[in-house]
């Protein structure tokens, strides 16, 4: 009989991925992009020989396709260059909000006119306050415009004639 003050042994099982050690490596240097490609990647990992030319087998490039076409291996890669585009996107916004709120201070505190100015005109570009085109919106009813494509087809259709 047990006794029932003993805990069970629990311990936490990632049902996500369910990766080897080896497999979750693999997947963690093709995220980090510093190597080439999967085949380097499965190399690197798996300590593949080099060959005596110093190349990396051929036989290496059939197990690393196999390896990425592993549903539980593509479904990690997948999800991790997800959080990594994620955090970069996230990066950038929080990069362009701390420029816009220093602008903004720059803006009110700065001790000289000029740099006041400058972070005012910063901001202005930011919000395209300051777009030197200018555009002009023409009006025209519909048949004028057909009128104007039946005119260019016509046109592109004698071009094409005299071409032949």
């Amino acid at each position: 009989m047990t006794d029932k003050t003993e805990k069970p042994n629990l311990k936490i099982v990632n049902k996500e991925t369910d990766l080897t050690i080896k497999q979750r490596a693999f997947v963690d240097e093709i995220i980090k992009g510093k190597l080439g490609s999967y085949k380097e990647a499965y190399a690197k990992v798996y300590d593949v020989t080099l060959t005596k030319q110093g190349k990396i087998p051929k036989w290496v490039e059939v197990e690393a396709s196999k390896l990425v076409a592993n549903p539980k291996i593509a479904l990690s890669l997948h999800k991790a260059i997800q959080r990594k585009e994620d955090s970069s996107v996230a990066s950038s916004l929080r990069t362009r909000n701390y420029v816009l709120e220093r602008l903004m201070s720059e803006s009110k505190e700065a001790d000289s006119d000029s740099t006041r100015v400058r972070a005012l005109e910063l901001l202005g570009k930011t919000v395209s306050l300051f777009n030197d085109t200018i555009e002009i919106k023409e009006a025209r009813d519909s048949e004028t415009i057909e009128e104007e494509i039946e005119e260019k087809i016509v046109a592109l259709l004698k071009e094409a004639e005299a071409d032949q």
